[in-house]
């Protein structure tokens, strides 16, 4: 199992060194968020107690813990969907997958989105040798430009959200989101029609085409229903 220990002493150190600037060295009001809104000014001999007790709520209590109820949220939510099928996994299916994902990044998160259409991308892709530059678009749209939409999308959108920022102002975002994610999934089709798809094996190519699976979603506890044959 991989150890998150040095991860978490780099995190801490830097925290730290934070905290340890606001304590002994700023010497302006902050804003305090936890429990109630508040102006925590500097100490006027020793050391900023107070200051530095009040970046630690608004970081933990403010922003940390309703992110992580958020994501926990997200993550249950998509878990509980599963999508299965083997579609031909042409361009422009596989296309397909990267400009709904980019949509619903948005609006389930880009953790859930990416969760929720990784495995039926795979399983539609398993017969190509050419794969890996579409996980790999997949994670450039799916998983990062997908989601500045909404705040549910990309946690600074959420963090901005949490400091008086509009629900909706993002959607403000929508012509440099289908901008960027325009190009990337028009990139991705290009090149995969006009260089990975031609270099896959004709073997590959049949069984491809032959071995195809209608997309079928089931929510936990209940039975698959097909959405794609």
């Amino acid at each position: 199992m991989e150890s998150n220990l040095s991860r978490f002493i780099v995190a801490a150190g830097l925290g730290a060194i934070t905290l340890l600037y606001y304590i002994v060295l700023h010497q302006y009001a902050v804003q305090c968020h936890w429990i109630k809104e508040s102006l925590v000014q500097p100490s006027e001999s020793g050391l900023n107690w107070g200051l530095g007790g009040a970046v630690f709520a608004n970081a933990i209590f403010h922003e940390y813990i309703p992110f992580i109820v958020l994501l926990f949220s997200l993550y249950t939510i998509s878990g509980g969907i599963r999508i299965q099928g083997d579609l031909p996994a042409h361009p422009l299916v596989n296309s397909a997958f990267l400009a709904v994902g980019g949509v619903l990044a948005s609006f389930i998160g880009t953790t859930g989105a990416a969760m929720l259409l990784i495995r039926p991308l795979l399983e539609t892709n398993q017969e190509r040798r050419y794969v890996k530059h579409t996980v790999i678009f997949f994670i450039f749209v799916v998983c990062n430009c997908g989601g500045c939409l909404l705040p549910l999308g990309d946690p600074p959108l959420f963090l901005g959200y949490l400091r008086g920022v509009s629900f909706l102002w993002t959607l403000n975002l929508w012509p440099q989101w289908l901008l960027v994610n325009g190009l990337l999934v028009g990139t991705y089709c290009l090149y995969d029609r006009f260089w990975c798809y031609p270099h896959e094996e004709p073997v590959d190519i049949v069984r491809d085409e032959t071995r195809v699976r209608g997309l079928k979603f089931s929510v936990s506890g209940q039975t698959p229903c097909c959405c794609w044959a």
